[in-house]
């Protein structure tokens, strides 16, 4: 009889010691969960940050790299190779004249360009005329191909109009091209009495675009 008195008391004392560790572990265990849980939300934010960071960076140095040069320009020569004004037909070959264009292109984020052009012209070797044609125009690029329409006055002689084109390039470098241009000069010129005539013709202008 004690000996089942002492068993069950010893049961009992045995029961109450882990039903208080059981107590003291479930706070600690709480506790632990708790700073657990912030902890993770911070490493969630963190990356989430960083995340977006990356992305920013990444679509700012896309923008840059896509976005185009502010200015450019060209260099070339340009040859006329038929022209009729005053009931007069003149080739190449009655009268051989060469230019060479100069130009500042001032580009825009639309396929729009403002082309101020320059071209120093010098005539056959029996004349050695030397002229200077101001040449300003606006261009509109179709990747490859380009139109436009240019403005035209020529120092010394007075002689003046328009110069409708049409040219297609072909890349060489990343920031170079080769380009080949139809022009069609249309000029009132002058005689020598000072009256004027229309004059229109045919020329090809080519070179390196930047």
């Amino acid at each position: 009889m004690n000996f089942f008195k002492k068993f069950s008391f010893v049961r009992c004392l045995l029961l109450f010691v882990t039903a208080g560790l059981m107590t003291t572990n479930l706070p600690a265990q709480t506790v632990s969960q708790n700073t657990d849980e912030p902890q993770a939300v911070g490493e969630k934010r963190d990356n989430t940050m960083a995340k977006d960071a990356k992305e920013k960076e990444t679509e700012i140095k896309k923008q840059a790299e896509t976005k185009k040069p502010r200015f450019g320009g060209h260099v070339g020569i340009v040859i006329p190779i038929v022209t009729r004004g005053n009931g007069v037909t003149t080739t190449i070959a009655d009268d051989f004249i060469i230019g060479f264009p100069v130009a500042l292109v001032v580009k825009t984020e639309s396929p729009v360009a403002f082309d101020f052009e320059f071209v120093p012209t010098i005539n056959t070797p029996s004349n050695q005329d030397f002229r200077f044609l101001i040449h300003p125009g606006v261009v509109y690029n179709f990747k490859k191909y380009a139109a436009g329409l240019r403005g035209a006055y020529e120092v010394g002689t007075g002689n003046y109009g328009f110069t409708p084109i049409a040219s297609r390039s072909f890349k060489l470098t990343k920031k170079t091209n080769y380009f080949i241009e139809a022009v069609f000069p249309v000029r009132w010129e002058r005689r020598p009495d000072r009256s004027r005539f229309a004059s229109v013709g045919f020329a090809v202008h080519t070179g390196i675009s930047f």
